[in-house]
């Protein structure tokens, strides 16, 4: 069964940097990388603390939210 996450299109970055932490170690410290397809996408997800890797499926909000965010990090103060 793939793993779904929680946040939503217009969150705080916070929240979708904790949506996205490692869910082994609880660790925030992940490199993802987005995949996209027609209609929604999935990330998959590298924890740089202990090693775990997961795949996330994405909602198309999800998916165009995390698209804005290739290049430039989450943002989290």
């Amino acid at each position: 069964m793939p793993e779904t996450t929680t946040f939503r299109g217009d969150d705080n970055p916070a929240l979708v940097a904790a949506a996205l932490a490692c869910r082994v170690c609880l660790s925030g410290e992940v490199e993802w990388a987005l995949e996209v397809d027609e209609f929604d996408g999935q990330v998959h997800c590298h924890c740089l603390d202990c090693g775990h890797r997961r795949v996330v499926s994405l909602t198309s909000d999800q998916t165009l939210r995390l698209s804005l965010h290739r290049e430039a990090p989450l943002e989290v103060a």
